[in-house]
């Protein structure tokens, strides 16, 4: 899978990969799928919020993907992912905020690297379709992305995300 940044990133970014391929290989994401990682400051993620989500407010993270059908999430979607005339696979980009990042990070008392790749897994289940709207939702892609950043961590386990 390749996975190209742009923007500042604000740590080492080969747990961020990892943490990424490792939320998405489950789901047989093909190896020759693409995704966007972009690093953005509060005021220019305020406004993907406000234009996108009708939220005037920043956020940690976003993700713009393939429209999916409905109710698809998890491998389901990754079999409806429309393939370019080239065959790659364009899946979308995740947009973090590096400074809402840290924030969490500081109030959860972890490093930095850990919640940015906490947010880039949870980013890449959003391109899979899945939704953390409602609490059983919530629940899911927390246990998820805690999985795909600390495989030896138990699946379920809320880590205050």
């Amino acid at each position: 899978m390749r996975i190209a940044v742009t923007g500042d990133a604000p740590c080492a970014l080969a747990p961020v990969r990892l943490a990424i391929r490792r939320a998405l290989k489950p789901y047989g994401v093909p190896a020759r799928a693409h995704v966007g990682l972009a690093f953005i400051d509060d005021a220019r993620m305020r406004e993907l919020n406000r234009r996108h989500r009708h939220k005037d407010r920043t956020t940690d993270v976003l993700s713009f993907g393939q429209a999916l059908p409905r109710r698809a999430k998890g491998a389901t979607a990754a079999r409806a992912l429309r393939p370019e005339v080239d065959g790659s696979l364009d899946l979308g980009d995740i947009v973090i905020s590096a400074a809402q990042a840290g924030r969490q990070a500081e109030r959860r008392g972890h490093a930095l690297g850990r919640e940015i790749a906490f947010l880039a897994a949870h980013g890449a289940l959003h391109l899979l379709g899945f939704e953390d709207e409602t609490p059983a939702g919530y629940r899911e892609m927390v246990a998820l992305g805690t999985a795909a950043t600390d495989p030896r961590r138990k699946a379920g386990r809320d880590v205050g995300h």
